[in-house]
């Protein structure tokens, strides 16, 4: 969607709820933050997704193209592929030379650019056989100029007063935008969605614009798609009522916006503790948010995560998002540190020399996740630095199973020291600590305040195993 559009959204609902927090809609978000979030399914909830832009992925920029490279996504560890929009492009008012994916022109139909429905078919049969489940874009919001369903159901676009069919914003020529008041165009919709699960056997939607559907569209659609297997729904969107019934995750914009000014020292590091403690009061209960320091949009229309946060910057949003609650999102071409903007109205195909320590990094970012109950499912506990700061640690808790996650935003390095006194940790007197990234291991006494001596680099972090020595 358009970047512009939303950070607007994101502002206009973030200053009314500051504006006026005795409203209806403040009253009613306090109701939903006590509720619990939908149960999803454990491959949701331990899942690390890779969004591919097909057209960019490979130097084909075809569904054989991804096919190719299966195992090589498997050996990084991602566990759910979401496509970006497969489907083919409008014509009629396009933008660029290929125009937006985001234009559709017929949704039970594949982009001829990409390949056929059976190239489709076969890879979605080879993602499953590789261990992998597989979303695609849906964009139900609007359609292409040339949809065919503009001469069948004029009557489901939104018109001006004049009758005219218009677009959703004036920014967005290239689409015509629907009604959802129109009972047919919902159960046309979720015919259509039920057919690419049933039929031919996707595992979800990343829902695009979805804040711009009604919610019960989408729980509506759901339910329905529930009935044929469970599946995957991500909410392009921040709405807390998303995750009650329709969506199994939201976008959190929130930390991703954060982390431009913290890195460049405009902000302090506990913007991030402002803003989980904002997500805690508003969201439901385990409500599951999708942390990125990139995606498409961003990369398209502002840069890549290593030309706007530096090759060390990048590493360290990196780590901050992998770690902390949420289900991870990695851009393709972030793994190689990819600077190329992979503009959505033309091909661009993705610099993949080099950057072998982003792939060292992220595959042992999500290794963690795979094997490690604390990162997955772990409760985050927030730990005090002599550099607050600079320095944004927290510690990630399942049982005995704990690790801390120390990220120094400085551009000198962190020689202070941690607090490991909270009851919440358990913490005994002797502890083993191990480096995940070096293995080396140090056993320490620790001294009454529990304040323990660590070393991080500029612009870098640490993440460390903490083991509780036995008493003797």
């Amino acid at each position: 969607m358009s970047r512009r559009f939303l950070l607007f959204s994101l502002f206009f609902v973030a200053a009314s709820s500051l504006l006026y927090p005795q409203t209806p809609d403040s009253t009613r978000a306090q109701r939903i933050s006590t509720q619990q979030a939908r149960h999803s399914e454990e491959w949701v909830r331990r899942g690390v997704i890779y969004e591919i832009y097909t057209r960019s992925f490979s130097p084909e920029g075809t569904f054989a193209g991804i096919e190719k490279r299966l195992p090589e996504l498997k050996n990084l560890g991602v566990t759910i592929l979401w496509l970006m929009p497969i489907h083919p492009v409008g014509v009629l008012h396009r933008k660029g030379t290929l125009g937006s994916p985001y234009s559709i022109q017929d949704y039970y139909a594949v982009n001829p650019e990409f390949g056929t429905i059976d190239d489709f078919k076969r890879l979605v049969k080879r993602t499953h056989e590789h261990g992998f489940h597989l979303i695609i874009d849906l964009v139900a919001n609007h359609t292409a100029w040339d949809n065919k369903l503009i001469d069948k159901h004029p009557e489901w676009f939104t018109k001006d007063r004049a009758g005219n069919i218009i677009s959703p914003n004036p920014d967005w020529t290239d689409v015509a935008d629907l009604d959802y008041s129109q009972p047919g165009l919902r159960s046309s919709m979720i015919e259509m969605m039920k057919y690419w699960v049933r039929d031919v056997d996707i595992d979800g939607f990343r829902c695009d614009v979805a804040e711009m559907v009604p919610t019960d569209f989408w729980e509506n659609a759901r339910s329905a798609l529930e009935s044929i297997k469970p599946v995957m729904m991500i909410s392009e969107g921040s709405y807390p009522e998303h995750h009650l019934r329709a969506f199994d995750a939201t976008y959190g914009w929130n930390i991703y916006h954060a982390l431009a000014p913290i890195i460049k020292g405009e902000k302090p590091a506990s913007v991030f503790d402002a803003e989980l403690d904002l997500e805690e009061a508003s969201y439901p209960r385990n409500a599951l948010r999708m942390r990125f320091s990139s995606n498409h949009d961003e990369n398209a229309w502002d840069a890549s995560d290593v030309e706007k946060f530096g090759s060390n910057g990048a590493k360290l949003a990196a780590v901050l998002v992998s770690t902390m609650p949420g289900i991870p999102l990695l851009y393709n071409g972030q793994e190689v540190g990819n600077k190329r903007k992979l503009g959505l109205f033309e091909k661009v195909s993705i610099d993949w020399k080099g950057g072998d320590e982003f792939r060292t990094l992220y595959t042992r970012l999500f290794e963690l996740r795979k094997n490690q109950p604390a990162f997955f499912a772990g409760e985050l506990i927030r730990i005090a630095t002599t550099n607050d700061k600079r320095v944004f640690a927290f510690a990630r808790v399942s049982g005995p199973n704990k690790f801390i996650v120390v990220c120094n935003f400085d551009t000198s390095a962190f020689s202070g020291s941690i607090d490991l006194s909270s009851p919440r940790l358990g913490i005994n007197n002797q502890i083993t600590l191990t480096d995940v990234f070096t293995s080396h291991t140090a056993t320490t006494r620790l001294l009454p305040s529990k304040l323990t001596p660590l070393e991080v680099p500029a612009v870098g972090f640490r993440i460390v195993q903490i083991e509780q020595e036995p008493s003797h």
